[in-house]
């Protein structure tokens, strides 16, 4: 499915920094949703990196207007740098993730950075998260999406997900 332009466009930009400053990184969140052939809306980019990267993201970003939120439930992450990206055809948001984490069933859950596909966007090959991984975060996060993204999943793939995040399922 097509990525609305500036999410085109900003998604390139994201890669370039990235690769250029040695980042690892998966992109999950509506994007990664929709370069997965599923129908929702998509308002940014929702980045992942290992918590330990946080000088080089500085790097990457350098020149974006950020902003360092408050993490708020159910969100565990290290850190959070929100950033606005500018676009031929548009501006977009941009959050990046150090170390993706959440509250499930009461447990504190890191999520590995695990490179599931990549697709070409823009010149760039990019890195999406494991979608069955995603599921779970969206199950505590946004059900209405968990549905989705079901749709497209057997169980054996979302019980070995479970499995890999140390959760019931």
């Amino acid at each position: 499915m097509a990525l609305p332009a500036p999410i085109a466009f900003g998604l390139g930009e994201v890669s370039r920094r990235f690769d250029n400053a040695g980042v690892a990184y998966v992109v999950g969140g509506s994007t990664m949703l929709r370069l997965s052939g599923i129908d929702v809306t998509v308002g940014d980019i929702d980045v992942v990196v290992a918590g330990s990267d946080r000088a080089a993201v500085d790097v990457a970003i350098e020149g974006l207007i950020v902003e360092f939120p408050d993490r708020r439930e159910p969100w565990r992450t290290e850190w959070l740098v929100r950033g606005t990206l500018e676009t031929p055809a548009g501006s977009v948001a941009l959050d990046v993730m150090g170390g993706l984490a959440l509250i499930i069933d009461g447990k504190h859950i890191r999520f590995p950075l695990v490179v599931e596909r990549r697709e070409t966007v823009g010149g760039y090959e990019v890195p999406l998260a494991c979608l069955a991984h995603w599921y779970h975060v969206y199950r505590v996060h946004n059900p209405d999406r968990a549905m989705l993204i079901r749709k497209h999943l057997d169980e054996a793939t979302l019980e070995r997900a479970a499995r890999d995040l140390s959760i019931r399922y």
